[in-house]
């Protein structure tokens, strides 16, 4: 896995109340699973582009491939993410947490 846990964790606020930090290390978690099932080179790629910010034409020079490549490997990764996501989220359910006054 490419993706790094640690770096999605310290992106979380500290001035979060317990209950939904909690809820965004599970869906942190839930995402990790998620890219986890794409093939190694699509993996690679959504890394570079979201969590490194890099354009297409920097992508391609890292990985030898063409612009274009890049861009349908990126494209065919965000669809499998895009439905693995709505299949595995039917089963996911949101914290919501008891208000008392």
């Amino acid at each position: 896995m490419y993706l790094d846990q640690e770096i999605l964790e310290t992106r979380q606020s500290e001035d979060l109340p317990p209950h939904e930090q909690l809820e965004r290390k599970e869906a942190s978690g839930f995402l990790l699973r998620i890219l986890d099932t794409l093939a190694p080179r699509q993996q690679e790629i959504v890394q570079l582009k979201f969590q490194n910010d890099l354009s297409y034409q920097e992508i391609a020079e890292i990985t030898k491939l063409s612009v274009n490549n890049v861009g349908v490997l990126l494209h065919t990764a965000l669809k499998t993410l895009r439905q693995s996501y709505a299949s595995a989220s039917r089963e996911f359910i949101a914290f919501t947490p008891r208000v008392t006054s």
